[in-house]
């Protein structure tokens, strides 16, 4: 009777091994651990390890699903670990002993994370390192693909072709780590040794990034850009697509919408921006900001005024008798913005102490027409010797100024 009590029933065995036991043991479980360190210990699984490797989890019913083969009849599942420097098997109902392996080592490589099915395509560079990869930012709606095409069309002297099948869908479609685009001709990068080198440009559009959580990508995380671990402050996606994409990315242009409330206006994004910036310049990235969209915010306001709205002077606002000084004042408050919004928070744009200021006018920060279309393109180049700016000679003048500023490279190699 004993002996009836503990045996299992004939033909359970077989039919127990189709259920696997509930998982209840799991990080915040009422029935599992109550604290970090209690989690289960977790072992590596690698293609060409040993199969005692391949286990999850141990401790859980996380382990995989062992099916020992004697005769066509399924063993039991197997839970444990075998003896220190022997080999996990599997006792049949036969008597038999079969190795209890979970996969071959051609099926685990297949299935491993760093198999060549599952790695992204290799980098489109050689051994020379002769590509500068310019990483651009910006919000919602800020004009980041039309200053892209704007730069490509200032080189080449034409707009790209939007109705090409390539650029049509990098217009229409935004993956999570950006589009690359080429710039048709190689330039000349600037070391920070004085070394010359010319180089393939790639500037890479990337999706929106702000304090949007609904529409935009995260700027960047709560971590002071003064600690040593300040990297960690740029958010995940930024990091893979500066560090893990196909190309190396060196410097980072940031577009500023002008037709968005002002940074001066807008304490968070300002704070958010200030503090990526010097987590960037910290990183040694070559960190240049474009203001976008200064021409029609002015023209709005030269309407506003022709009705008879009082602007009050205020800066964004007041168009100005010129738009030189329009831009003037509108970029100076950016900078002053920032550098308030650094100084406030201890944060510094740069190590040395005889750095030079950091956004500066021309030379970090430009103001930069942009063209959203073939047309608008074909329009503005008939405005050349106009007496009132901005004309096409200017606008293609900053925006050759900009990518200039961009083809230099801050960390030392």
């Amino acid at each position: 009777m004993a002996n009836g009590a503990t045996d299992p029933m004939p033909g359970f065995e077989g039919e127990r091994t189709m259920f696997r036991p509930s998982r209840t043991n799991y990080p915040g479980s009422r029935f599992g651990p109550k604290t970090r360190y209690d989690l289960p210990q977790r072992h590596k699984a690698y293609g060409n390890a040993d199969e005692i490797e391949a286990i999850l989890f141990s401790g859980t019913s996380l382990q995989p699903q062992v099916w020992g083969t004697s005769g066509g009849n399924p063993g039991p599942i197997a839970t444990g670990l075998s003896p220190a420097g022997g080999r996990a098997t599997t006792q049949t109902g036969m008597g038999e002993t079969t190795p209890r392996a979970v996969l071959s080592d051609a099926g685990r490589s297949l299935l491993h994370p760093l198999s060549d099915r599952n790695l992204p395509d290799l980098p489109l560079i050689n051994e020379r390192n002769d590509v500068h990869g310019v990483a651009v930012l910006g919000g919602k709606s800020s004009g980041k693909t039309a200053l892209i095409c704007s730069l490509l069309s200032a080189v080449a002297g034409e707009y790209p072709d939007t109705h090409k099948a390539e650029n049509k869908q990098k217009i229409k479609d935004m993956p999570a780590y950006g589009n690359s685009w080429d710039i048709p001709s190689e330039r000349d990068v600037r070391y920070a040794d004085g070394e010359v080198k010319s180089m393939r440009i790639v500037l890479t559009d990337t999706p929106p990034a702000g304090t949007d959580s609904r529409e935009e990508q995260p700027l960047c995380m709560s971590i002071s850009p003064n600690s040593t671990q300040n990297y960690n402050a740029l958010p995940s996606w930024m990091r893979i697509t500066l560090r893990s994409g196909n190309l190396p990315h060196y410097a980072v242009c940031f577009v500023i919408d002008a037709s968005a409330k002002p940074l001066w206006e807008d304490h968070q994004r300002c704070r958010e921006l200030a503090r990526l910036l010097a987590v960037l310049k910290r990183n040694q990235y070559t960190v240049v900001l474009a203001v976008t969209k200064l021409f029609q915010v002015r023209e709005s306001r030269l309407r506003d005024t022709a009705y008879g709205h009082d602007h009050k002077n205020e800066v964004g606002k007041d168009p100005r008798s010129s738009y030189e000084s329009f831009v003037g004042r509108y970029i100076d408050k950016v900078c002053a913005s920032l550098q308030a919004k650094a100084r406030d928070n201890d944060w510094s744009f740069s190590d040395a102490p005889d750095a030079a200021a950091f956004p500066l006018p021309n030379v970090t920060i430009f103001d930069v027409p942009t063209w959203v279309g073939s047309m608008d393109h074909k329009t503005w180049s008939s405005r050349r010797g106009t007496p009132e700016l901005p004309n096409f000679k200017y606008a293609n003048s900053q925006l050759l100024r900009l990518l200039h500023a961009l083809c230099k490279r801050s960390n030392p190699e």
